[in-house]
This record gives structure tokens, C-alpha cells and sequence, in this order.
């Protein structure tokens, strides 16, 4: 009878752990696709940073640390590993609080919700985040997001980022990395978000030979880390006229990604995307361009009807000097969308960088008639008019992409260098200065902006030997 009983008693047992499992993968589903990766670039620096955040409404309000987003003039948000935003609106940054709330438009993101109360000691905690963007610049693995377990150890008293007043932070026990930092720390029950990750705790471990000598210090994880708590979060963002309201029960991720495509060509894109951004951002690194290129490919691949993709991949050819692939790529997604500008204007520089000046021409014309009003085809249409010696129509097409838009730096360039280039020094040294009076250009332009000041300083000292050259805008 006591063998029946314990049989019957594993058998429950066993029963139970597949439904405790599928509870627990549901739970790490949703949390995943509520979870974002943040990119800061920082074009004028050349430098990149990283880190999470997570949604907590239906109109895309996202959370994440302010260190995260601070010193970035490009945000990009990558969410569900595929679907790329860049352009996030920002809503409140809080250095002090270490507290950042975006705006993200996408459609029904998948939400978290913040809970009322501190947690209890004990409470079994899941962290998701990106802390491990080094398998995807080293070693070539797709964007993906990671998960954490570990235990609320509790409540602990410290001080605030930059102001060093009393804050309370929940401390957990379970490995964290940096790219954590912004993430949702889950209470792994109920998926309710229980704190914002925010700072781990390495420790110093001496280092030895075989034979026992020290031979220096290595960096180890504690194991320890600390979270911002939801209560504080809700209060913030309260504060800031951003309530989410009363916490609601985790929602079931179901929902399809914005174009609905195939999963793993829209994460080989995103992947792709990231790596040529960061490549960009530094100095375009030509390891990390080449895997963006090997990503961009297996997305086109599994997807070859995408446009956008295609095109993607030929902005990397061309940003790696390989022209005839980047015209390929251009005219492939020209056969699915003819009159877009941008992409017509794309391949009008891939012909003119592999020869073939009639064929660019055509190309730049054929964008303007579709907008009139497309500063980049002007400016590079101007560019093949000047060489050609066509000066005065070269002129009217700077001046025309200055007009169609003012923050376009190497146009306003290529516009005084032409117009000094005429003997009309005077006007040349007005467009310049005038640009830089009335212009806030973005830190991409910086190049031509710190040419437009060498212009300046010549023109006024009048010791030019020798006229620099039109270029060519490439975005």
C-alpha cells in the first residue's frame, strides 16, 4: 500500500513539472518580447554604448537607465531581435535617478508591468537584457536576448547617480553584465517587472602561477547586483506625466512583428543593421562591416523579396569600397520599388563610382522627378555637372539641395567652393558663414563642417595655393 501511495505521489510530481515549465517558457516568451536592445551612438566621439529597456505601455513608452541613452546623438531600438527603430522620441532623462522614459512608434508592443510593492527576500528573480553583444561582434551569432535567474537577497540603502542623496536599490544574487542595465528584473512567477537592472559588483581576485606566486589582479563577477525598484520607477515616471497606471496581469506574446516576415531573416537583418551601424560609428571598422555584409546577405537570402534588405546590404558594399556589388544590390531593390528616391540616388553614386557618369546622371534625375525636393540627388547631380563643366547648372543644383535641406553640410561646401572657384570670394565666404550661423548640423556632419571653417580661415587670409575639390555626399 506505501509503494502505491509513493508511486501515485512521484507520478503527481512528475505530471506537474512539464506545466510548471511551459508556465515558466511563457513567461520568459513575453518578458523577451517586451525587452529591447538600446544603442547610443555618439558620432562626433566615435564611440558606441549599449544596454536594455523594456515597454510598459501600448503607445510605446519605453524605460530604460539614463547611462544608457546619455551622450548618444543617434538612438537606435532594436525590439524583438528584428524590427529596427531609429527614431525614438525622448521624454525624460534623469541622470540623478539614473531614469530614462522613450517613445518608440511601434504598433502594440508587447508590455510589462511595474509592481506597487518592494519584494519580499527569497522571491526567485529572472533578469533579460543583452549583456552578451560581445557573440554577436566576436563570433558572429544573430541578435539575441539572454535570461537570468537568481533570488531578491533584499532591500538595500545607497546613494543616487550623480547627486549622492539616499536611494533604495533591490539587491539580487545571480551573475548580471553590463548590457543588463536598463533590463527588467522579473519576478519569475508572475513575469511582474520587480526592479530596473542598474550595476553589478566585480571584485579583485589575485592571480597565481602554478606555483603559488602571484602574478596580478583579474576583474571577477560577485554574483551581486542591484536593481532600481518598480515602486521608485512608477513614482518617476508619475512624476514626469508618464502613469502606467495600476499593474495589470502578464499578456500573452502572441503578437506578429510590424511586416510580419520570417523570422530569422528580419534577426539576420537587425543583426546586420547593428554591426554596420557600430562600424560606422568607428571609423568604419572593416571586421565588423564584413559581418554586417555576411548578415545583410543571409537576410536577402531568406528573404529575397524585401527591398529594404537589399538595399541595406548595398549601403554596406558601397561603405566597403565594393561598388559593382552595391549597384547589384541597388537595382535588385529597384525592381521592387522603382521610384523611391533614395534608393535611385544610391545607385546613381554606384554609377558614377564604377564609371559610368550617363547612367548616374539619368539615375539622379529620374530620383528629382520623383522629389524635387531630394537634397542628396541635387547635391551629387551638382557634383557630376561641375566635373563635366557644366558650372553654372552645378551651382543651381548645390543651391537647390541647400534648399531643399539647410542642415546638408557637404552641400553648402561644394556651393563656396564653387562659388570661390567663379571669383566670387565674397559670396562664397557668405554661404559659409551663414551655415554655420543659422545651422545646427548633426554630428555627422562634422567632416564638412570643419571644412567649411578651413574654407573660411583661407578665404579671409586670401593664401590658397590651391582649390579643393566638389565632393560627393554618400548618404
Amino acid at each position: 500500500m506505501n509503494k502505491l501511495l509513493l508511486t501515485l505521489l512521484l507520478s503527481s510530481l512528475f505530471a506537474a513539472n512539464p506545466l510548471c515549465a511551459g508556465q515558466r517558457a511563457e513567461i520568459v516568451q513575453h518578458v523577451k518580447a517586451a525587452t529591447v536592445l538600446i544603442v547610443a551612438i555618439n558620432d562626433a566621439g566615435h564611440s558606441v554604448s549599449m544596454g536594455s529597456g523594456f515597454f510598459l505601455s501600448e503607445d510605446g513608452l519605453l524605460v530604460t537607465n539614463a547611462h544608457v541613452v546619455e551622450g548618444g546623438s543617434r538612438l537606435l531600438v532594436y525590439i524583438r531581435d528584428r524590427l529596427v527603430a531609429t527614431s525614438p522620441q525622448v521624454l525624460a532623462i534623469d541622470g540623478d535617478a539614473d531614469l530614462a522614459a522613450l517613445r518608440v512608434p511601434v504598433d502594440s508592443p508587447e508590455i510589462l508591468a511595474l509592481a506597487a510593492e518592494n519584494p519580499l527576500e527569497g522571491t526567485d528573480v529572472m533578469s533579460m537584457g543583452y549583456p552578451r553583444i560581445t557573440d554577436i561582434l566576436q563570433m558572429g551569432f544573430a541578435l539575441h536576448s539572454t535570461a537570468g535567474s537568481g533570488m531578491v537577497s533584499g532591500m538595500a540603502q545607497g546613494r543616487s547617480r550623480t547627486n549622492g542623496r539616499q536611494a533604495g536599490f533591490v539587491q539580487t544574487t545571480g551573475i548580471l553584465n553590463f548590457g543588463n542595465s536598463g533590463g527588467p528584473l522579473i519576478d519569475a512567477e508572475t513575469g511582474v517587472v520587480l526592479g530596473m537592472v542598474v550595476t553589478t559588483v566585480p571584485y579583485l581576485e589575485r592571480a597565481k602561477d602554478r606555483t603559488g606566486a602571484s602574478i596580478g589582479s583579474v576583474s571577477l563577477k560577485s554574483g551581486i547586483g542591484y536593481s532600481i525598484p518598480a515602486p521608485v520607477i512608477r513614482e518617476w515616471l508619475t512624476t514626469h506625466h508618464l502613469d502606467v497606471g495600476t499593474p495589470t496581469i502578464r499578456q500573452s506574446s502572441t503578437r506578429a512583428i510590424a511586416h510580419g516576415a520570417e523570422p530569422e531573416a528580419d534577426r539576420s537583418f537587425a543583426t546586420g543593421h547593428l554591426l554596420h551601424s557600430i562600424a560606422m560609428a568607428l571609423h568604419n571598422d572593416a571586421d565588423l562591416l564584413h559581418l554586417a555584409i555576411f548578415h545583410y546577405e543571409t537576410a536577402t537570402q531568406l528573404k529575397p523579396d524585401a527591398p529594404w534588405m537589399v538595399r541595406n546590404l548595398g549601403l554596406a558594399y558601397a561603405d566597403d569600397g565594393q561598388w559593382s556589388r552595391a549597384l547589384q544590390a541597388y537595382r535588385k531593390g529597384l525592381e521592387f520599388m522603382p521610384h523611391d528616391a533614395s534608393l535611385l540616388t544610391d545607385a546613381g553614386l554606384a554609377w558614377e563610382r564604377t564609371g559610368n557618369q550617363g547612367q548616374a546622371v539619368a539615375s539622379y534625375r529620374a530620383a528629382l522627378r520623383v522629389n524635387g525636393d531630394f537634397g542628396r540627388a541635387h547635391n551629387n547631380l551638382g557634383q557630376i555637372l561641375w566635373k563635366t563643366g557644366h558650372q553654372e547648372e552645378a551651382i543651381s543644383e548645390f543651391r537647390a539641395a541647400l534648399e531643399a535641406d539647410p542642415m546638408m553640410a557637404s552641400a553648402s561646401y561644394n556651393l563656396g567652393v564653387a562659388l570661390e572657384f567663379k571669383g566670387q570670394p565674397v559670396e562664397a565666404l557668405n554661404t559659409w558663414e551663414s551655415f554655420l550661423q543659422q545651422t545646427v548640423a548633426p554630428a555627422t556632419s562634422d567632416e564638412w563642417i570643419q571644412k567649411i571653417r578651413e574654407g573660411l580661415t583661407r578665404l579671409k587670409t586670401a593664401v590658397s595655393p590651391a582649390l579643393p575639390t566638389i565632393v560627393t555626399s554618400t548618404r
